[in-house]
């Protein structure tokens, strides 16, 4: 066979192989293949369990695919009992909590209002800022 590489010609004879076909066969691009591997290297063995951090598992369907489970008798629980108090101060707590954050928004909401009619009274935009005081009696500011 005539090769050539970066403009030097060369003849490459190859060593024969001596090849084993195997029982795989399969399509490529709608053609039969059949796979034929050299006889030096053997032939794929059937695949070993497999095993991932010590437990067993298949690609195939299991033959039992649920186990009998026996049910667990029902214990009893005890109730925790509660301190006087602890569930109030947490609802009070929660309740003082939402208040503080809907005066933090309406605040924030107004503080946004009112820059934006300082920026509609800068460029002189009359409908904007009539549209921004309807706004401001909407949310109270």
């Amino acid at each position: 066979m005539k090769l050539t590489y970066r403009g030097n010609q060369y003849d490459a004879s190859f060593p024969p192989v001596d090849v084993v076909e195997s029982e795989l066969t399969g399509k490529y691009r709608g053609q039969g293949v059949q796979f034929s591997y050299p006889r030096h290297i053997p032939v794929p063995q059937t695949p070993q369990p497999l095993k991932y951090r010590g437990v067993s598992y298949s690609k195939t369907e299991p033959e039992h695919p649920f186990k009998e489970v026996t049910p667990l008798t029902p214990t009893e629980i005890k109730p925790v009992e509660a301190r006087q108090g602890t569930t109030l101060r947490l609802v009070t707590f929660e309740k003082a909590l939402d208040e503080n954050l809907a005066k933090v928004h309406s605040d924030h909401l107004c503080r946004l209002l009112e820059r934006r009619r300082q920026a509609a009274a800068e460029r002189g935009d009359l409908n904007l800022l009539r549209l921004l005081d309807l706004e401001a009696k909407e949310i109270a500011c």
